[in-house]
């Protein structure tokens, strides 16, 4: 994996921001440096999914998936739980006034 940019003090956008978290939930889940992982995202899931859905503000929605032996949950309040434990409350979740594709 290659090195980012937070976003507390970063430049990564709404949609990049929740495909970085998730990854690295996976990787504490794993107890690894993100370095570390053996797998990608893309292998399990199309991001652009995940990019979709940071944008979306239709009402209230839950997004899971299965990632190697995880199950990944992300929910529209800006939740992300991996395996049912909750790793994050501040998702990078971008309210604007688009639907969702996915709605």
């Amino acid at each position: 994996m290659t090195s980012h940019t937070r976003r507390h003090g970063g430049s990564l956008d709404h949609e990049e921001q929740i495909i970085i978290d998730i990854v690295e939930a996976l990787a504490e889940a794993d107890r690894l440096e993100l370095e570390e992982v053996e797998y990608t995202l893309y292998e399990y899931i199309n991001p652009t999914i995940l990019s979709e859905l940071a944008a979306c503000n239709t009402g209230t929605w839950t997004f899971r998936f299965d990632v190697a032996d995880h199950e990944v949950t992300v929910t529209s309040d800006g939740r992300l739980f991996v395996d049912g434990v909750l790793c994050r409350t501040d998702l990078a979740l971008e309210r604007q006034s688009s639907t969702c594709a996915y709605s």
